[in-house]
């Protein structure tokens, strides 16, 4: 590996953990494990990803020596577009679980916040944008490189929802190849802005019917979001093949364009 990718990568990576783990710094150190633990989960979570966007530009600044918001595919021109195709993606969702619970839709503002915020910019930002983004964008990792490292550690942040070994094998493994998946997405659409809203929206419909499982969802939930997933890929193949980035030939295990 030439110096200058290895360099790089030491950057994103090194950032990348900082944040991850100063978790316990605020617990033990600036908080208080008593005030940390107590305190509802979006203020600690609110905390764990405004550190985890100073790491990203911070990464972003010694290696590109710069602070834009296009390093993160957050270009404010695409936002409604990716607004309104999320919107229109997440329809079939909708409609599925709606008709299944006679649309008893109770989105509360915890609820939209935590799904919005948290979920679906935070999440994608974060494991997108700034891990994966960074690493094939400028560090010269592959597609699937970079997408299985960094499903690596998507997936092991939602083992929390397993009760059993057999559950969190397949929690494990289904979070990773969705993070592969919405890596996928982002590419296609040089924009984190329609991955992250599809994200949130998932997640606000998902909490709004009060869907009682883990992520790996139950039959009825899962038809619900592959029917809403399969209509985003399918837009975002057509995407892809108009603006050129539908053929990963050259930058599946290393990115050569980098």
């Amino acid at each position: 590996m030439k110096k200058p990718i290895f360099y790089k990568s030491l950057i994103i990576i090194v950032c990348f953990l900082a944040y991850r783990y100063s978790k316990y710094l605020y617990a033990y150190i600036v908080f208080g494990t008593e005030k940390w633990t107590s305190w509802p989960t979006a203020i600690p979570s609110t905390i764990m990803l405004l550190t985890g966007m100073i790491m990203a530009f911070l990464a972003n600044y010694l290696i590109n020596r710069n602070f834009s918001l296009n390093s993160f595919g957050l270009a404010p021109d695409k936002f409604f577009t990716g607004l309104m195709a999320a919107t229109v993606f997440s329809l079939p969702m909708f409609l599925c679980l709606g008709i299944a619970n006679n649309f008893n839709f109770q989105p509360t503002l915890e609820i939209l916040y935590r799904g919005f915020v948290l979920a679906g910019f935070g999440e994608e930002f974060i494991y997108r944008a700034f891990l994966f983004g960074l690493l094939f964008y400028y560090a010269g990792w592959g597609f699937l490189s970079a997408g299985i490292f960094t499903g690596l550690f998507f997936g092991a942040g939602h083992l929390y929802q397993a009760d059993n070994l057999g559950s969190a094998i397949a929690i494990f493994l289904f979070t990773t190849g969705v993070s592969i998946g919405f890596g996928w997405f982002y590419y296609a659409w040089k924009s984190l802005w329609m991955v992250a809203f599809l994200h949130g929206f998932m997640d606000v419909i998902w909490d709004s019917f009060q869907v009682e499982t883990n992520v790996t969802g139950s039959l009825l939930v899962n038809v619900a979001r592959f029917t809403t997933l399969i209509f985003a890929i399918v837009y975002s193949i057509k995407l892809a093949r108009n603006n050129g980035r539908f053929d990963l030939k050259g930058k599946l295990w290393v990115n050569q364009a980098s």
